[in-house]
């Protein structure tokens, strides 16, 4: 048996997701405390705003509020469909719901809100100066980044669960390269954090250990995706109904206003 040669962080798939990547990341934050924990770093709920990169729609509903305008930048298909089942429920609270189905570079020039949220977005800690430059314009009362701020993995969802030794991923926490590459200029008008834990439930062990071996790439019979399964089997926790994997994870907001 032999093993992988290349490291995790390089064999971790690429952000562009298929939509079971899109159902899996959407099914994870509705069974953590992500809503719960951030929710209330964001201040009242807004009236008017624009959610770049909205995914399932989970933290833009719960800060909408009754009678708002909701805006959402979703390039997903998985995604955009689950922002479409929640067009009932929004509208009988008197929330208008927009869909633009592109990404943010392919946003029409027009749109623009009040507040603007980006949530775990690549771009952020990817390409934070042109985004906050592309951005420029597209709000009038205050921006909102939501970074992953942990001491560990930001590769995908679960990835903190494992050890260092076993993920590879680099651990300093994102919204540090996020500071960096805005410099001073752009920086923002204040930083908050929370914690909160991130849950999904496998239907078996299995399951869970073959999800984290796709996620890393790593070839079934190698020694270090051996060593993932023994990890993950050791440290699961088994319940009636299957297996869940829980790790934390701290985010921070990161907001601008308007001078």
């Amino acid at each position: 048996m032999t093993v992988a040669t290349h490291s995790a962080s390089a064999g971790v798939r690429p952000s562009r997701w298929d939509d079971g990547q899109a159902r899996f990341y959407a099914e994870t934050i509705e069974s953590s405390d992500y809503v719960e924990r951030l929710a209330p770093l964001l201040g009242p709920r807004w009236d008017d705003f624009l959610d770049v990169g909205a995914g399932s729609g989970a933290l833009g509903g719960r800060l909408a509020n009754a009678g708002s305008r909701w805006q959402a930048v979703e390039p997903q298909p998985a995604m955009q469909a689950l922002l479409e089942q929640q067009r009932p429920f929004l509208a009988a609270r008197g929330v208008t719901l927009a869909l633009h189905p592109c990404t943010w570079q392919e946003l029409p020039a027009p749109v623009s809100a009040g507040q603007l949220l980006a949530a775990n977005l690549g771009a952020t800690h990817h390409e934070a100066g042109e985004f906050f430059d592309a951005m420029t314009g597209r709000w009038q009362d205050a921006m909102h980044w939501v970074v992953a701020a942990q001491a560990g993995p930001s590769t995908f969802c679960l990835a903190g669960f494992l050890p260092p030794e076993l993920h590879g991923a680099d651990t300093r926490p994102a919204f540090e390269r996020t500071l960096e590459q805005l410099g001073p200029t752009r920086a923002p008008d204040d930083i908050r954090f929370t914690d909160w834990q991130c849950r999904f439930a496998f239907a078996d062990l299995h399951a869970a250990q073959m999800h984290f071996l796709d996620r890393l790439a790593f070839a079934r019979d190698t020694a270090r995706a051996v060593e993932v399964c023994r990890f993950v089997a050791r440290h699961a926790s088994l319940t009636t109904a299957g297996v869940d994997i829980s790790c934390t994870k701290r985010s921070a907001v990161m907001t601008w206003r308007a001078r």
